[in-house]
């Protein structure tokens, strides 16, 4: 639980919430800097909770896509060392910050997600 507030202190400098649609990876910035605001408060808010399982969730679907892609043979989409990926939650923010905010507005997290593994474990072909 501290990981996410501490990712949320990266996130002071988001833009107003009604910016990006609900699911968008913008949107998902723009909540976590409104935990920001509440401090160590942030921690009862029932969007911190949100917020976790909606990033694990998009997580987990991508592990998933990885492994059954491997088992059928197919091309995987990231080439980590390993299915799960190694991703700190402030360094997935701050890559997430480099991606041009108006593309932010129409990715999903999971899409959003899935670029920043691209770029941190690109697949050598």
């Amino acid at each position: 639980m501290y990981r996410l507030l501490a990712v949320a202190v990266l996130l002071a400098s988001a833009v107003p919430a009604a910016a990006a649609a609900p699911g968008a990876a913008e949107n998902f910035l723009n909540r976590a800097d409104r935990l920001l605001g509440k401090g160590p408060l942030a921690l009862v808010d029932g969007d911190y909770k949100r917020l976790q399982r909606e990033g694990k969730a998009a997580g987990s679907s991508i592990e998933a896509e990885r492994v059954a892609a491997e088992k059928a043979g197919k091309p995987i989409k990231y080439c980590s060392p390993k299915p799960r990926a190694d991703l700190g939650d402030r360094e997935f923010l701050a890559a997430l910050r480099k991606i041009p905010q108006a593309e932010r507005q129409r990715l999903s997290l999971r899409a959003a997600m899935l670029q920043v593994l691209q770029r941190k474990y690109p697949c050598r072909r």
